[in-house]
């Protein structure tokens, strides 16, 4: 019944959020270590962060501490220098690829707290169904390596003087490159303090993200769709 109530809402409400979607000139591809992000000039935020995970990302003999040290993209500085529009937003800084999943890697670590990574998510999804859905990617990799593209959709409201989009949407793509079947699993959200937690009833299939956020996937990674 929830699954049917999740889809029957998402169905109803997306339509109303697809006019938003950023202009190629409009995107940086900002490449680092570990996560590309493809950031929107004129939302400051990214629209897809892209990366590989493996378990020797995060297990190893020595664990680096979380920092929380959050900046500006040294790639994109003049566009990611947002730290004041977050402040008392009401709004966390949330990742799009896990601080978590950086943990044996100094620059990795450093790296994945830059605005280009970040987009405005309320504190009880970002560490709720958000977080729970982070460490089952974990779970995957320690088996298997995957490919996890994350992104949003629409738009609720802006924070700060920068306009900061507050995306209605956050989904998720997680790519099994070694399966024969089954190679995708996706996720779509709403970027609100949800009710029902368990990341498995937001279960949607590709073809839906694909329609949704405007992108195809192909086997060299995503497209942005004219």
């Amino acid at each position: 019944m929830k699954n049917r109530l999740i889809q029957l809402f998402v169905s109803l409400f997306l339509l109303l959020q697809l006019s938003s979607f950023a202009q190629p000139g409009d995107i940086k591809v900002l490449k680092h270590m570990f996560y590309t992000s493809y950031f929107s000039m004129g939302k400051h935020i990214p629209l897809v962060v892209q990366y590989t995970l493996t378990k020797d990302m995060f297990i190893c003999d020595e664990k680096i501490k979380r920092t929380n040290r959050f900046k500006a993209d040294p790639l994109l500085p003049e566009a990611t220098s947002l730290q004041v529009d977050y402040k008392a937003s009401g709004f966390d800084r949330g990742h799009n690829m896990s601080a978590a999943d950086n943990g044996c890697s100094e620059i990795g670590m450093a790296e994945c707290f830059y605005f280009s990574n970040m987009t405005p998510q309320p504190h009880f999804f970002n560490a709720g169904t958000w977080e729970d859905l982070e460490k089952q990617e974990r779970n995957y990799a320690i088996n298997e390596k995957i490919i996890v593209f994350t992104g949003s959709i629409g738009k609720t409201e802006t924070i700060g003087a920068d306009g900061v989009v507050v995306p209605k949407y956050m989904w998720k793509v997680i790519f099994f490159p070694e399966r024969k079947t089954d190679k995708y699993e996706c996720y779509l959200f709403p970027d609100a303090d949800i009710a029902v937690r368990p990341y498995t009833q937001y279960k949607i299939s590709l073809e839906e993200i694909e329609e949704h956020a405007g992108i195809r996937f192909t086997a060299e990674g995503f497209v942005f769709e004219d």
